[in-house]
């Protein structure tokens, strides 16, 4: 899919990390990312850094302490946020579809903020989707739920 040179310049990290390889995403969170990736999730989803960093199950002290040093978070450290930008990648790649709805065409990022700090309705979805973000099953069932809203045709 060819996607604009503006979207790609303003969310390049983002499509990056969607558009690469299983065996690319692998071999990032084995390289680890650099901690300044959750700084800028942050920023881009308005979800206050130190919250993203706990509901990423991150040490905010070692984060800082990670960023100060410039050094790469751990393999471990590096799934939750480089799941969550492959998210934020979804939603920009989705906001170019003429099926989405407009607060996503918008602001694909402010919107993916809000949606996953609204508590989820449905069998079993009592908790906000950012709540299930610490671990690797909770990445999945926030993918799933996310692939679902934005799948053409979505009635909550």
């Amino acid at each position: 899919m060819a996607v604009s040179s503006d979207i790609t310049v303003t969310y390049a990290t983002y499509l990056d990390m969607v558009q690469a390889t299983s065996e690319e995403r692998i071999e990032r969170i084995r390289r680890g990312l650099l901690p300044a990736l959750v700084t800028q999730l942050a920023h881009d989803l308005r979800i206050p850094d130190h919250n993203l960093a706990l509901y990423l199950g991150l040490n905010r002290a070692s984060l800082r302490r990670r960023i100060a040093d410039d050094e790469r978070l751990s393999a471990q450290e590096s799934e939750g946020p480089l799941a969550l930008a492959s998210l934020a990648g979804s939603v920009v790649l989705a906001s170019r579809q003429a099926s989405v709805e407009r607060a996503i065409v918008t602001d694909p990022l402010g919107w993916l903020g809000r949606w996953l700090r609204t508590p989820a309705s449905g069998p079993g979805r009592g908790l906000a989707p950012i709540q299930y973000l610490d671990v690797v099953e909770g990445r999945a069932v926030v993918a799933t739920w996310l692939a679902d809203v934005l799948r053409p045709g979505f009635r909550p």
